[in-house]
C-alpha cells in the first residue's frame, strides 16, 4: 500500500469546546474518514498539527471526544497515526518539549508525536517531518532542512506569502525559497486550501468560523508512488446563509426540507419581506428541525455609518474588519494589522 490519509488542524475543542462543533466534527471523523480509509485499506494516517485548539489546557468532554472519535477507531483498526507539533500543540510558544499530544494521550500506541525534525520512512518512502518552528528549534530544523534529502517535505509551517485568510496574506514566517530542494510540501496550519507551486496547505477538514462558508472542506490521500493528492470531500456543512425573498419565491414553508440546518449557525438575510405570516412560519421552520444559531438580517442588508458609508452586514465578521481596514488611509501596514486581528478575533471565538 502506498496511500496515506493526510489531516491537519482538527481543532479538537475549538469555539470554547462546543458540544455542537465537539458533534460536528466527529461526524466527520465516523461519517467521512474513517469509512472511506476502511473502504481504501489506508492503514496509515499524517496529522499536520494542531491537534487540539488551546495550548494551556484542554476540557474533559473535549479529550473524550478525540479519544471516542479519533484514537479509538485508529487502535481498533490497527492504525497507525504520525502526528507533527503544531503551534496549537505546544504549552509554551517558544519549546516543543511540553506539548497536548504527549500530555494527553501518552498510552496511544499507535500514535508517534514528532517534537523535532527529522526522516522517517511511511509507506515506503521517506519523508521530511517538520514540526512548527520557534526559537527552541530553529537551528536544528534550519540544519536539517539542508542536509535532508526527502524529497517531500509534511509540516505545521508558516510561510510568508500565503493566505492566513481570504485577504489577509502573511507577511511573516518562513521564505518560500527555503523550501526549494523538496519536489513537494504539504502544510498546515493555514485553514484554506491554496496552493503555489510545489508547496500546499491542505486546509481544514471540517468548517470551523463563518468564514469558512465558501471554502471546500475535506482530507487528502497522498500517494507515495506517484506524489500526486487526492481530495476527499467533506459533504457536511456547519455554516450557511439564506437569501430570503418572498416577493420572488412562493415560499410554502410546511412543505420545505429545513434538515440541513439542523445543529448548524444559519445567518438568514432578508431582502423583501411582503408577507410577515410566511416569513414567521419560515424562521418557525428553521427552529422547528433545531438550528444550534439564527441571525436574521432584516429590513436592509446595508446600515450607514460615519460619512455616508455602507456596511455590508451580511458579510462574514473577518471580511467586514479587512474592508474596513482597507478604507484606512492612515495605516501604514494594513497586512500586518489584519493578520494581528485575525488571531485577536479568533482567541476571542475561544474565550
Amino acid at each position: 500500500m502506498s496511500k496515506i490519509a493526510l489531516i491537519n488542524d482538527t481543532h479538537m475543542g475549538a469555539r470554547s469546546d462546543s458540544d455542537v462543533f465537539l458533534k460536528y466534527f466527529a461526524k466527520f471523523f465516523d461519517d467521512v474518514f474513517f469509512p472511506t480509509l476502511k473502504a481504501r485499506g489506508i492503514k496509515s494516517i499524517i496529522h499536520l498539527g494542531d491537534l487540539m485548539d488551546r495550548r494551556k489546557y484542554s476540557n474533559h468532554k473535549t479529550i473524550r471526544y478525540t479519544r471516542e472519535h479519533l484514537f479509538r477507531p485508529i487502535v481498533d483498526n490497527d492504525l497507525t497515526m504520525h502526528l507533527i507539533l503544531g503551534n496549537h500543540d505546544i504549552y509554551y510558544k517558544d519549546d516543543s518539549w511540553i506539548n497536548s499530544p504527549s500530555e494527553l494521550f501518552p498510552d496511544i500506541p499507535n500514535l508517534v508525536t514528532y517534537t523535532q525534525p527529522g526522516d522517517q520512512e511511511i509507506e515506503g518512502m521517506k519523508l521530511a517531518m517538520v514540526p512548527w518552528i520557534n526559537r527552541g528549534n530553529y537551528d536544528d530544523t534550519m540544519s536539517f532542512l539542508k542536509k535532508t534529502d526527502a524529497r517531500v517535505l509534511m509540516g505545521h509551517l508558516e510561510i510568508t506569502g500565503f493566505d492566513v485568510l481570504r485577504g489577509i496574506t502573511c507577511r511573516s514566517g518562513q521564505d518560500k525559497s527555503e523550501f526549494n530542494a523538496f519536489e513537494l510540501v504539504l502544510l498546515g496550519h493555514f485553514h484554506q486550501k491554496q496552493q503555489k507551486g510545489h508547496i500546499y496547505y491542505l486546509g481544514t477538514q471540517y468548517q470551523i468560523t463563518f468564514s469558512d462558508l465558501d471554502e471546500p472542506k475535506g482530507f487528502h490521500i497522498f500517494d507515495t508512488e506517484t506524489l500526486e493528492l487526492e481530495w476527499i470531500e467533506n459533504p457536511s456543512c456547519m455554516f450557511h446563509k439564506i437569501k430570503y425573498n418572498d416577493s420572488e419565491n412562493d415560499y410554502k414553508p410546511q412543505d420545505m426540507d429545513f434538515s440541513e440546518y439542523e445543529n448548524a449557525y444559519v445567518k438568514l438575510i432578508v431582502e423583501k419581506k411582503t408577507s410577515p405570516y410566511t416569513f414567521d412560519r419560515f424562521v418557525s421552520s428553521l427552529y422547528d428541525v433545531g438550528v444550534a444559531n439564527l441571525s436574521i438580517i432584516e429590513d436592509t442588508e446595508f446600515y450607514s455609518v460615519d460619512d455616508g458609508d455602507i456596511l455590508d452586514i451580511s458579510q462574514d465578521t473577518p471580511t467586514l474588519i479587512n474592508k474596513e481596514i482597507d478604507s484606512m488611509d492612515d495605516v501604514e501596514k494594513p497586512e500586518v494589522l489584519k493578520s494581528l486581528v485575525h488571531e485577536i478575533y479568533l482567541e476571542a471565538l475561544n474565550q
